[in-house]
């Protein structure tokens, strides 16, 4: 059996910007849970496009913070020229992100092995209906983590 070699982001980072930057596309896994319960690591990829600016409410763009730590959260609000984003399995909102941070954005998912596009119906309603449940999203993600749904 195949070994897969896991690739550190930051490692495939200037290909990533240089195929982007060319008009192309990059699959990339999911890592982390901070986008459940739609991405799940190890089984979800995202396929990442050159990001079009200013963001727009909604939008998954993979951003770097100014630490050097690699993010997938969901832009929540625009606020003076910057973003306001969070995870969709998160309450906590990060503000402060800037165009200069975005690396790519979401264009599709591969979710359970069947993708489809970030332009989808069903998708569009599922963050919007997962965004309106902001303000109980820490008693879901409490109650989820205690396995009862």
């Amino acid at each position: 059996m195949e070994e897969k070699k896991r690739i550190k982001l930051c490692d495939m980072l200037p290909v990533i910007e240089e195929k982007l930057a060319a008009g192309g596309t990059v699959k990339i896994p999911v890592t982390g849970t901070s986008m459940l319960p739609l991405l799940v690591e190890g089984r979800d990829t995202v396929i990442l496009k050159s990001a079009e600016f200013p963001l727009k409410k909604y939008d998954l763009p993979l951003f770097r913070r100014r630490d050097g730590v690699f993010v997938l959260h969901r832009v929540i609000a625009v606020k003076n020229g910057e973003y306001i984003m969070c995870g969709d399995n998160q309450w906590i909102k990060e503000s402060g992100v800037t165009d200069d941070m975005v690396i790519g954005l979401v264009c599709a998912i591969t979710r359970k092995g069947k993708a489809f596009s970030a332009e989808s119906i069903k998708y569009k309603l599922y963050i919007r209906f997962w965004h309106s449940l902001m303000p109980v999203r820490k008693y879901i993600v409490r109650l989820r983590g205690k396995k009862l749904f």
